[in-house]
């Protein structure tokens, strides 16, 4: 008897993401993904969302004129947003607040000797810019990347961020894969 075909594959968190790109002839663009991890299973420790920006690769690095531009996601900056950030940035989406952290400026998260600012807030263009960087250690290079989101874009974000907080803080109420 064949046990390999009887075996369940192993479940992992749902993931799926949305990107948003804002490349430049000058190669100084950016790229934003939003990716839900949502569990599957009791004991699983996602139900956040994870925030990946990364830098336009310049022209001199690939991206000759005319081509599609590529993007340095070995270089990224990624941070997990759980239920008190996604209500950080839904307070601003929904007017409620003008930039996420109140008066500090961003919020801020810590990895060890790695601290990352995530900053969100209205433009005063109209949309929304969003920005992360990165430190790591006490003498290390700060890294950044930044976008400004149109008025659309954020009405799309909050509702995907939304339904999201709906289901990190409700799991129970989550369709299941089986």
């Amino acid at each position: 008897m064949d046990t390999a075909t009887t075996e369940r594959p192993v479940r992992r968190a749902r993931s799926e993401s949305l990107a948003l790109y804002r490349a430049n002839a000058k190669g100084t663009g950016a790229v934003l993904r939003i990716e839900p991890r949502l569990n599957l299973r009791p004991g699983d420790r996602y139900n956040c969302f994870f925030l990946e920006m990364a830098g336009q690769k310049p022209a001199d690095d690939g991206n000759e004129p005319g081509r599609r531009p590529t993007f340095d996601w070995e270089n990224k900056i990624t941070v997990k947003l759980t239920f008190p950030d996604l209500c950080e940035f839904l307070a601003v989406l929904e007017g409620k607040s003008t930039k996420v952290g109140g008066t500090r400026d961003g919020l801020y998260h810590q990895n060890g000797e790695t601290g990352t600012v995530i900053r969100f807030g209205r433009h005063d263009s109209g949309g929304y810019a969003i920005g992360l960087s990165r430190k790591r250690g006490p003498d290390g290079e700060v890294q950044g990347f930044r976008m400004i989101l149109s008025e659309a874009e954020g009405v799309g974000l909050r509702h995907v961020l939304g339904v999201g907080l709906f289901f990190i803080a409700l799991p129970s109420g989550m369709p299941t894969a089986d």
